[in-house]
């Protein structure tokens, strides 16, 4: 097996631009700014990751991931990859939920659109299971989509 063509670096204030790109690609309906973006990513607890082309990640952005620190719980705020089937999601899933572990959280939470197949099953294949649902908590062109909230204990 080779090694990927990719890495994994935490993600900085100068990302921010790029990242916010990204957003607007992979999430067209529900992207953040850049201004939200700068501020998770320069808040004392969020960890933030992407995954860029070459050694030291310093190529094209391929995606990016970022938790929020809170206690012995971490939330999942985001993760997009724009190469599917390379192992990226999965990578920054891993660093997330490591540095969940560091910062002493105990279980991940996330939510996930209820329409989103895909999100669904690989949240499951990682082992995250449905404890709960949002009722039209995503508001997309007129439509309230439900989110399904999923938990996964870290210890």
């Amino acid at each position: 097996m080779t090694a990927p063509d990719w890495s994994l670096r935490p993600a900085s204030i100068e990302d921010v631009e790029e990242i916010a790109f990204a957003e607007l690609e992979l999430f067209p309906d529900e992207a953040w700014n850049v201004f939200q973006l700068a501020a998770e990513i320069e808040h004392p607890d969020r960890r933030y990751v992407l995954a860029a082309a070459g050694p030291q990640a310093s190529g094209e952005l391929l995606g990016y991931a970022g938790i929020m620190l809170a206690g012995d719980i971490a939330d999942l705020h985001t993760i997009g990859t724009r190469r599917e089937g390379a192992g990226i999601g999965r990578a920054l899933l891993a660093w997330c939920e490591e540095q969940a572990l560091t910062g002493g959280a105990e279980r991940m939470l996330l939510e996930v659109r209820e329409d989103n197949a895909r999100a669904r099953a690989f949240y499951s294949a990682a082992g995250y299971r449905e404890i709960d649902r949002r009722r039209g908590y995503y508001r997309i062109r007129g439509r309230r989509i439900d989110a399904l909230v999923m938990e996964r204990t870290l210890v």
